[in-house]
């Protein structure tokens, strides 16, 4: 049996639990388990020679867990350090962005001031102060479908008023 043979065993045989054991055992989505697993075989595939791995379940395994420790640590990594920036520190590092950000900010404020103010109300509470569209219902005595259709509405609006500005 060729290398390329032993391989295509092992993806078909364990591909599928190999990446429920991922997905459960580090708690990824489905999507990064399946990425993880791709990965884990592609490093079978670079090793020299897959006949002197002795045990290719146990090596393809260990890859795999190694690989989504390895991307959770480089997630925590990018995580902590963006945590560790104040606001003035992104600020200083983009001006450029925050020009474009307050410039953004205001074309989305000259669109919802031209919206009847029971949208604003229904989209403010559903975005800036992520309540439910239940929780908005009940606060506003409403049906939970007429927040829907208002969120809906809302969006709408913006991206057509937002569409404009831009020329898109």
């Amino acid at each position: 049996m060729s290398a390329t043979d032993k391989l295509i065993s092992l993806y078909e045989k364990y591909r599928s639990d190999l990446g429920g054991l991922i997905a459960a055992k580090f708690k990824k989505n489905q999507h990064d388990a399946e990425d993880i697993v791709q990965d884990a075989f592609y490093n079978v595939l670079r090793a020299k020679n897959i006949d002197t791995i002795d045990n290719p379940k146990a090596y393809l395994y260990q890859a795999a867990s190694n690989l989504a420790l390895n991307r959770i640590r480089k997630n925590n990594y990018h995580r902590d350090y963006i945590a560790s920036m104040d606001d003035t520190a992104v600020d200083m590092l983009t001006p450029e962005r925050n020009v474009l950000a307050q410039h953004d900010l205001k074309m989305l404020e000259t669109a919802m001031d031209k919206l009847p103010k029971k949208y604003q109300t229904t989209f403010l509470m559903s975005r800036m102060h992520s309540k439910s569209y239940k929780e908005i219902a009940a606060d506003l005595n409403i049906a939970e479908s007429t927040v829907e259709k208002h969120i809906i509405k809302t969006l709408k609006h913006l991206r057509s008023h937002l569409d404009e500005e831009v020329g898109v």
